[in-house]
């Protein structure tokens, strides 16, 4: 890690647009979220500005191997195919698939979503569950442009529940009362993680070991008790200190012992 005193050249970072809480614009038009927060902070650590460009995620992930980005922030599932394309930071967030719904009418159990109309974002993961167990469960598919937009329909009565990551369905809840995060499927989850290239091994430690300090000094948790409105436990991403590098049982893992100075 660079002196604080030392600048290197701008990091390159692609995010999604407007991928609420992760990615946003405020009132000035400036970029914030959770990602965008966080990410200044760690390359602040490594002694560089950082610079963000907005892309589709095909995009983002061609820009990546093709060079035109130093890292993508993420958030990224950390799943066997990301690891075999891209290497993968530990994560910062935990995520697994998750209902939201009016806390009135909380989803407890997936017998719960019989004759009820779920809101998905399209071309998500979670389409891709609601189409294939819609018959099995007895409901109804919603399709909106964001796990955000879709946690908005129930909360203007367009759908019953949402489907999306634990961490927007949090966001979402600690914006309205009106709304719950409720069940959540464990089998799902996994870490969200950033990405550099395949060949970037130093750049990926040098960012994780930044990444580790802002974790052993608060910051993260306080980024999430911000955005997401609940206090991280000890065994959470944004308080757990991973072995080695990378995401552990995935490809481009390293279990050598860390050397973090902060």
């Amino acid at each position: 890690m660079r002196s604080a005193d030392a600048e290197g050249p701008p990091l390159r970072a692609g995010v999604l647009p407007n991928a609420v809480p992760f990615v946003m614009r405020d009132d000035q038009g400036n970029y914030t979220g959770f990602t965008i927060e966080l990410f200044r902070l760690i390359a602040a650590r490594m002694g560089r500005p950082i610079v963000f460009t907005t892309a589709s995620q095909p995009a983002l992930f061609a820009g990546l191997d093709r060079g035109a980005y130093d890292v993508l922030p993420g958030p990224i599932p950390a799943t066997p195919d990301r690891a075999s394309e891209m290497l993968l930071t530990e994560g910062y967030l935990w995520s697994e698939f998750s209902f939201g719904a009016r806390t009135a009418q909380p989803v407890r159990s997936l017998a719960d979503l019989r004759g009820r109309r779920v809101a998905v974002r399209t071309g998500s993961p979670y389409e891709e569950w609601v189409e294939q167990n819609a018959g099995r469960y007895g409901f109804s598919v919603i399709r909106a442009d964001s796990g955000v937009a879709a946690a908005s329909l129930v909360v203007h009565g367009q759908a019953d529940a949402s489907l999306g990551s634990s961490p927007v369905q949090e966001y979402a809840a600690s914006r309205n009362p009106n709304f719950a995060a409720g069940l959540s499927l464990p089998e799902t989850r996994t870490h969200e993680s950033a990405a550099v290239r395949r060949s970037d091994v130093e750049m990926r430690d040098e960012m994780e070991d930044a990444l580790r300090c802002l974790k052993q000094n608060g910051t993260v948790a306080r980024l999430s008790r911000q955005w997401f409105g609940r206090e991280p436990g000890a065994e959470d991403l944004e308080n757990l200190l991973v072995p080695g590098y990378g995401v552990p049982g995935l490809a481009g893992y390293d279990p050598r012992p860390r050397k973090t100075h902060c």
